[in-house]
């Protein structure tokens, strides 16, 4: 009995592996990239039962899902020129309804979206993907997310804020931090997942709404070091310019250009459902236990 999850390499979809194994005697793990050192580690972790699937061509794609039970796509962590966010989705689900596969399961954290509005409105780019593969597939099932925070699931942009502050470096902001979001946990996250109904849409947030500068505020608590400013005009400028649809992915890695995307506004959809554990809940003060650093100046960041 096999499970594909397609964009499985990243922070999320190693996650959901870790938690979904047990239940699987295959675990197949299909993404752009692959061949990572978190992947090769959660290989080791798990053992023979999870494959790789690099997903160089549409042929890989059918051939991933082909013979699986159900199929998790998670939302790929690339950023440069990511057309593929709303393809991979759409091409998954005719694979899966050609497979006869029912449980079709999206798993869509916000802060994935394609913010880059070159290719046209973000928002409505996705509406238009889900109408299309509901009308392939109507069991299909959505869990989008807010920002997710724990020990062994985190947002990029909380990741982040934890390396600038534990190295004493800049962090990223935008609007001198006022942007607004409600942090979920990875528990809840799973909880949410597991609890999924066929053909169900669920909007997923934690307990509480909080702005930037709040989240960074526990963060500094957390790894016991001074709040930063959130103020003036390098914080200013370099919001501006990595936020920048035309000309932002010229000065900075795409990761980064998405990280000043993201906090240039609230996230702050309708929740269908809500988490219980609050960001202080784990990261109290002076509890630091340290931080992984990832390749911030690569395509790929772990």
């Amino acid at each position: 009995m096999a499970l594909t999850v397609i964009g499985g390499a990243n922070f999320l979809g190693r996650y959901l592996i870790r938690a979904l194994a047990g239940e699987y005697s295959e675990i197949r793990l299909a993404d752009m990239y692959p061949y990572r050192k978190s992947v090769y580690a959660l290989q080791e972790e798990i053992g023979d039962k999870i494959t790789k699937h690099p997903l160089h061509y549409s042929l890989n794609l059918r051939q991933c899902i082909e013979g699986s039970k159900d199929v998790i796509v998670v939302t790929h962590d690339y950023f440069k020129l990511a057309f593929g966010k709303n393809f991979y989705l759409e091409k998954a689900a005719g694979y899966a309804k050609n497979a006869g596969i029912k449980k079709f399961i999206w798993v869509g954290p916000h802060e994935l979206d394609q913010l880059n509005d070159l290719d046209g409105n973000p928002e409505a780019l996705i509406q238009e993907t889900i109408n299309k593969v509901r009308l392939l597939i109507p069991e299909f099932s959505i869990l989008r997310t807010n920002l997710i925070f724990g020990e062994n699931c985190t947002s990029l942009v909380i990741h982040k804020a934890l390396e600038s502050l534990a190295n004493s470096q800049t962090i990223v902001t935008a609007k001198e931090g006022s942007s607004k979001f409600q942090p979920v946990h990875e528990a809840d996250v799973l909880k949410a997942f597991k609890e999924l109904k066929a053909g169900e849409a669920a909007e997923l947030a934690g307990p509480e709404v909080m702005t930037w500068k709040e989240i960074v505020e526990t963060l500094s608590k957390y790894a016991n070091v001074n709040e930063p400013s959130h103020e003036g005009f390098g914080h200013r400028m370099s919001s501006y310019l990595g936020s920048c649809s035309k000309f932002g992915d010229l000065i900075y890695p795409s990761h980064y250009v998405q990280l000043y995307k993201l906090l240039s506004g609230d996230l702050l959809p309708t929740p269908t459902k809500t988490g219980t554990t609050k960001l202080s809940d784990v990261y109290g003060p002076s509890k630091f236990k340290g931080i992984p650093t990832l390749d911030w100046h690569r395509v790929i960041l772990d």
